[in-house]
């Protein structure tokens, strides 16, 4: 684990008190690739080959962020009501799995600081948390029943195990509508072929994004600095 000291020395951030959704942890973000964007990591073109656009584009918003130290506001009321519900969805998921949960702000992969995930929680087993809670009923019933999950939710996951090493991660959705089950998890093994596609994507994914900086005038760490 990358430490505090190295983080603050690099960011001029404390990572300990920077909370999720918080100024401070949307600051440490800038620039860098995250769990919750990583499928656009893996987006290829047509065919499956080359670059897709979901991936040109998160290039180039990350760029942006370095360029200005500043990432653009998201507001929604699924996001919203995600965030209103996470805090009771991780007592459940406590006293459902049996399993003490603890909270991590944001977890580096290595002291380059150029990936890091944010987990909805870090459990007494080592395995990770992912919790989603559904704006509408029928996508939580989707998953309880049918068993789907998005792929960017899958990415997501496989994505923090190869950022904090873990062998594996809850992923569960919480709906409080529902009048009994209203919350349902499973766990997702680490699966080495996506382990692999992100050893050779990302790598080259950063390389493409210092060129673009580069051209620019810029480098990876500016937007840290006053």
């Amino acid at each position: 684990m990358i430490s505090p000291e190295l983080i603050l020395q690099r960011t001029g951030i404390d990572v300990l008190t920077a909370e999720q959704g918080g100024e401070d942890w949307k600051a440490l973000r800038l620039g860098v690739i995250t769990a919750s964007r990583a499928h656009a990591v893996l987006a290829t073109g047509r065919g499956g080959k080359g670059w897709g656009e979901k991936k040109k584009s998160y290039l180039m918003e990350l760029v942006a962020e370095v360029c200005t130290g500043q990432s653009p506001e998201i507001f929604g009321k699924p996001l919203e009501w995600g965030t209103e519900h996470e805090a009771e969805a991780r007592s459940l998921f406590e006293f459902m799995a049996g399993k003490n949960v603890s909270t991590e702000n944001i977890m580096f992969k290595d002291e380059t600081l150029r990936t890091a995930a944010s987990p909805d929680g870090i459990c007494a087993d080592g395995y990770g948390l992912e919790i989603k809670c559904p704006f509408t009923t029928t996508v939580y019933l989707d998953f309880r029943v049918n068993g789907v999950i998005k792929p960017e939710y899958t990415a997501q996951c496989q994505y923090s195990m190869w950022v904090t090493g873990a062998s594996g991660w809850y992923f569960a959705n919480y709906d409080p509508r529902m009048k009994r089950e209203g919350l349902h998890y499973v766990l997702l093994e680490r699966d080495q072929e996506t382990m692999t596609q992100f050893d050779e994507m990302v790598p080259e994914f950063i390389e493409a994004m210092d060129s673009v900086l580069s051209d620019l005038g810029f480098q990876f760490g500016e937007q840290w600095k006053v």
